[in-house]
């Protein structure tokens, strides 16, 4: 078989005091302060689940909506929920020892628990907290304080010995305690810096000056993955993959002449980073479905009866790195302006497990600049912490304390001209697109106004690190290396933006329109191919580039629905024919050079097996549906020739879509195909995988002690239809009707395998049945399967 795997904050006064005042303005809520969880202590909610274990969850405030939900999650996910928030604590090694990987799969990567533990203690410490905390509305807090009072209730629960047979893995463990409304901000935060400093875990708690001791800690070398600067090792999660598709139509487009939306996250599979799917009803307040990442309190991505949004990761850049001048003798400070500024230090004392099972203390100093935390960029191939220069890291989002208020506002949103309202006033998504439409509004939304550095591309000629700065800029696109030794390169304001040092929505991409828009993880500039967004910083994302092949097959698949090419009925897009599409296992680099490629390689004769590989591909109906035969010849040699130079039509801007196109008539490189396919037919045949396999029979979903077949493939080869799909829901609101909606969370609810909720929704996926989602009281009352009132 083929088992599909899943491929910072003490600071200058001069820079951040006034990025502490602004982004720590309440926007749209009352003041809270530290004081705040202990005002609320009674939670009360109604828990009503219906199929597939999705709990629908009755408050009569948003404390008891938070309640229900931390309990409901718990129920769910105990010990995956358990383990992140000893994580986030930076406990890991106290209970599991230093060495082994912290997560199995995560925004954070996979580092060591200690290096996890000094990361966390030193980014997510009591001032970030405070600060975070202070912020924040009180209806956050207020929802926030009664998901860990909920949870909390759960863990006693099972401490009480309640809830047999179930969470296993950690019902009896040390581990397994109750939170407080702390644990889960921490939670928050270290989300918010998914596209940032969490991608440097081990290169920020290996940054030590010269004369630092390395034998004081036991740590990994810095990014022990990869020794080379690529693009990829900048994205989210350090890996290619974690992405998402989406659509939102407008009016002219559909055949109901009113908005239609469909969100498709390419996220993780495993662990605390799951989506997890639930409906929170506070009457008179708040009535929203969607999905949240496990363990934040509020839905991320969803809809309302009024507004329904999506999102994808976007290719702006949330961070920069700086090189700083040392001071002559002394590696812990630095020069700018002529004057010389002492690093921060943070010394941290971590308590480790021993072999023996006893404790030891290990302790690390950490340094910040006025920037953020020092890096170690050497297991890069770029300089390390030398005695002349250093590197540091500035993360916009570490100073963004309005994530998750703009989150919670869209919930409650009556229309989708509050919802962009919402997005501009609050600017404080930290690292994704959104696509949005709204009840009676024939428009359809884009927007990636969100947080990202002010680097304007004027500032770059002046602001480069000379020769270094311009090669990381071409290794990965957007990403500036800035001096640090001149105030007149720190980021810049504009005066629309509520944070010091970033853009305002005047200079961000949006874009409404009444055909379509759409994002597969490709920048801003073709949200609709027809009205091209251009003009802004490269910082934010490209112009003018070659598009991925998922991009072009979704698009493709938008031409052929609106021109009726694609063998459905009528030539709109409807709720019908958008779920049958989105699942469709198109191969768009098969649609392309299939042909072309196996006349080159088929042409002469082959062994028996290349014989019957010929064969399988040329019957082969290009989807990876289940039951298609020859996919997984197609993606053994897809993998070997997608780097080569394949096309003989090259990239055109004025036609992104369809090019490029046609393959290379250059014999050299015909030859190196003809050798990959030898090669990837002798690798099946060795591997004892028969060449005429059905997808079902080599493809299984990624869940633990299940085999459920699993379909699409890998965005690389053009599939719109992908491997890490996750949570997934296409949205419309009918005249005078409530919202409709159909939805999947493939991974299913429950990360307990003794949960009946445990694969149910991922064989539902595997088998294309789409759920109806029960929003109404009435449609709940008529998919109810258990209902449970819990309070204090």
């Amino acid at each position: 078989m083929l088992y599909i795997q899943h491929p910072g904050f003490l600071a200058k006064a001069s820079i951040l005091t006034g990025a502490i005042l602004l982004s720590g303005c309440k926007i749209g809520g009352s003041s809270g302060g530290d004081d705040h969880a202990s005002e609320q202590r009674h939670y009360s909610a109604t828990i009503e689940r219906t199929t597939f274990g999705i709990p629908h969850i009755t408050a009569k405030d948003l404390g008891g909506a938070g309640y229900g939900h931390g309990y409901a999650i718990a129920e769910d996910n105990l010990c995956v929920l358990a383990d992140a928030f000893v994580t986030y604590s930076g406990q890991r090694s106290e209970y599991f020892g230093p060495d082994e990987a912290a997560a199995t799969m995560g925004t954070f990567g996979t580092p060591t628990n200690l290096e996890a533990d000094f990361f966390f203690r030193f980014l997510l410490n009591e001032q970030e907290l405070t600060t975070f905390q202070a912020a924040q509305a009180d209806d956050m807090l207020e929802l926030t304080a009664g998901f860990a009072a909920g949870y909390s209730r759960y863990v006693s629960e099972v401490k009480d010995g309640e809830h047999a047979g179930r969470h296993t893995d950690c019902r009896n463990a040390e581990w397994l305690r109750t939170i407080t409304t702390d644990d889960v901000l921490r939670r928050l935060v270290a989300l918010n810096l998914a596209a940032s400093s969490a991608n440097w875990v081990e290169e920020i708690v290996a940054a030590q000056p010269p004369a630092a001791n390395p034998a004081r800690v036991r740590l990994m070398s810095p990014a022990t993955d990869t020794t080379e600067l690529t693009a990829d090792r900048f994205a989210l999660g350090r890996k290619t993959g974690i992405g998402s598709n989406t659509y939102a139509f407008g009016g002219n487009a559909t055949e109901s002449g009113g908005g239609l939306l469909f969100a498709n996250p390419h996220w993780y599979l495993l662990g605390v980073d799951r989506f997890y799917q639930l409906h929170m009803n506070v009457p008179g307040k708040l009535n929203v479905s969607g999905a949240s990442i496990m363990g934040t309190p509020m839905v991320l991505m969803g809809f309302n009866n009024d507004i329904a949004w999506a999102h994808t990761v976007s290719t702006a850049r949330r961070f920069t790195l700086y090189q700083l001048q040392l001071a002559e003798g002394d590696p812990t400070s630095y020069v700018k302006d002529s004057e010389v500024v002492a690093m921060t230090p943070t010394e941290i004392t971590i308590q480790v497990k021993q072999t023996d099972g006893n404790l030891s203390p290990v302790t690390r100093t950490l340094y910040r600049s006025e920037y953020g935390p020092m890096i170690s960029l050497s297991g890069l191939g770029l300089p390390g912490w030398g005695t002349q220069v250093a590197y540091t890291l500035r993360d916009a989002n570490l100073e963004n304390t309005r994530a998750f208020q703009n989150f919670f506002s869209w919930g409650s949103a009556g229309s989708l001209d509050e919802f962009y309202n919402n997005t501009k006033q609050y600017l404080g998504i930290p690292w994704v697109n959104t696509t949005a439409i709204g009840r009676g509004d024939q428009r359809a939304l884009y927007s990636d106004i969100t947080v990202v550095p002010n680097v304007p591309d004027s500032m770059l000629a002046s602001c480069l690190v000379p020769t270094l700065g311009p090669a990381v800029m071409n290794a990965v696109p957007g990403l500036p290396l800035l001096d640090g030794t001149r105030s007149a390169c720190d980021w810049k304001t504009d005066t629309d933006s509520v944070q010091s040092g970033t853009f305002g929505p005047s200079n961000l991409p949006s874009l409404f329109s009444t055909d379509y828009v759409a994002n597969m993880n490709d920048s801003y500039w073709l949200s609709n191919p027809e009205q091209p967004l251009t003009g802004y910083a490269g910082i934010i994302g490209s112009e003018g580039y070659e598009q991925s092949l998922r991009t072009r097959m979704g698009h493709t698949m938008v031409r052929d629905r609106l021109n009726g090419a694609d063998g459905l009925n009528g030539h709109l897009a409807s709720s019908e024919n958008l779920r049958n599409i989105v699942l469709n296992s198109r191969v768009y680099s098969a649609e392309r050079l299939k042909t072309a490629v196996l006349n080159v390689v088929c042409d002469a004769p082959g062994s028996a097996d290349e014989e019957q590989a010929c064969q399988v591909l040329a019957n082969w109906d290009n989807t990876g549906n289940l039951d298609a035969v020859g996919a997984h010849i197609w993606t053994a040699l897809w993998s070997r020739i997608r780097s080569l130079d394949l096309y003989a039509i090259p990239f055109d801007a004025a036609d992104p879509i369809n090019t490029p196109d046609g393959l290379s008539n250059d014999s050299a490189v015909r030859d190196q195909i003809t050798a990959a396919f030898s090669e990837a037919v002798t690798d099946l045949v060795n591997r004892n995988i028969a060449l005429n396999a059905r997808v079902e029979q080599v493809q299984q979903y990624l869940k633990p002690g299940e085999q459920i077949p699993q379909f699409g493939g890998e965005g690389n080869e053009g599939y719109f239809t992908v491997l890490r799909n996750s949570y997934m829901h296409i949205v419309e609101f009918p005249n005078g009707e409530p919202v409709k909606a159909y939805t999947f969370l493939t991974h299913s609810q429950s990360t307990d395998p003794s949960s009946p909720h445990y694969a149910d929704y991922t064989q539902a996926y595997s088998n294309k049945n789409w759920l109806p989602f029960p929003y109404t009281d009435e449609d709940i009352a008529a998919n109810l399967e258990s209902s449970i009132d819990i309070s204090e």
